[in-house]
């Protein structure tokens, strides 16, 4: 798993030691010697950021923190780097931290945004020359700008239509918190990915992928302590759940409380079919409100821009990058996506009907 930078993240519902999943995690610091980093919240909404611009297994830093007893936190961002963006110094080491309306968030990410130029920043700039920084600050800026001090199911769902949109500009897997919530994106594109896995009582016992060494958990956590790990790759034998492409998954206190995507993909329903067959055929990019013209009498609009979103979500449509509104405007746009043309092709052709 080398050269691909990778990512950690822990929510739980009491505050825990990172020892046996930083332990874990650290080891693939292996392929990506260009920084490590880890960030907490020891008094929430105050972050704390540990990093370095060499690799995690020849820092005596990243050994300290790995057995020390007093780092305790409900919500940690770790990542292991290899430079591709930017060169290899402190200051272009993840994760990222800036204050938002009282609150320090803090970011990491995986994958290459090389368009990251064309995401024009207002209130927050970067310190290193990466294109994480910059994507980091740009989202903060958008968050600014909406004034977001609550999050809410509707934020979740502009915060996954805004990481969709970047998500077009490159690769993306990335983690942010706020000390409340942990909020993970994984690419749309399948540029790796993000798993995750529950723990509570009662704990297994399991085995470290990367270290050979078995452990009873219940040896180590307290009781009750109830939260997930999630991570680019699984880090122990446990079953661990994969992410949708393009899904946003926030955490809350060791419970997922949003997800962009259905937990199972159940197939596509006749109006997918529907939506896709007016899009696919048109010789042109389709408005919204083209589609809710078309098929109104038969579904609703309501119902219509229901799956609008599911297809979004799921990437079989995309929006028009040079819309100025979002996905749910009369006036945005839509296209099939390229890379799943040819599966929709046969799926309208095992479903015609002679509309």
């Amino acid at each position: 798993m080398s050269g691909l930078c990778e990512l950690l993240g822990l929510c739980f519902n009491r505050e825990i030691r990172p020892n046996i999943s930083f332990r874990a995690f650290r080891m693939r610091a292996d392929g990506n010697p260009d920084g490590w980093g880890i960030a907490f919240y020891p008094d929430p909404p105050a972050a704390c950021v540990i990093k370095e611009e060499l690799s995690a297994l020849r820092s005596e830093l990243a050994d300290f923190i790995a057995y020390y007893p007093k780092l305790r936190s409900r919500i940690f961002i770790c990542h292991v780097r290899w430079g591709t963006t930017g060169s290899v110094c402190y200051r272009n080491a993840h994760p990222f931290v800036r204050e938002v309306f009282g609150r320090d968030y803090v970011f990491a990410h995986n994958g290459v945004i090389r368009g990251f130029g064309r995401l024009k920043l207002g209130r927050f700039r970067p310190i290193g020359n990466t294109d994480s920084e910059h994507v980091f600050c740009y989202i903060l800026g958008r968050i600014y700008d909406r004034g977001i001090q609550t999050w809410g199911r509707d934020e979740f769902e502009w915060l996954h239509e805004m990481l969709l949109r970047i998500n077009r500009l490159g690769s993306l897997n990335c983690m942010m918190s706020d000390g409340e919530y942990l909020f993970c994106y994984t690419d749309a594109d399948g540029y790796n990915t993000l798993c995750y896995v529950r723990r509570e009582p009662p704990y297994p016992r399991i085995k470290l992928r990367d270290l050979d060494w078995e452990i009873d958990l219940n040896l180590t956590k307290k009781e009750g302590q109830i939260g997930y790990i999630i991570a680019t790759y699984p880090l122990t034998d446990e079953q661990w759940k994969t992410f949708s492409p393009g899904e946003l998954v926030v955490f809350r206190r060791g419970e997922i409380i949003y997800r962009s995507h259905r937990e199972e993909d159940l197939g596509l329903s006749q109006i997918d079919i529907d939506i896709l067959r007016i899009i696919r055929r048109a010789p042109r990019r389709v408005k919204l409100r083209k589609i809710i013209m078309r098929l109104g009498n038969l579904y609703g609009e309501t119902q219509i821009k229901q799956h609008i979103k599911y297809l979004l979500c799921h990437q079989y449509i995309r929006q028009d990058g040079r819309d100025g509104v979002r996905w749910s405007h009369p006036e945005a746009t839509f296209y099939t996506n390229l890379k799943r043309r040819a599966y929709i092709d046969r799926l309208l052709a095992e479903n015609s009907d002679g509309r």
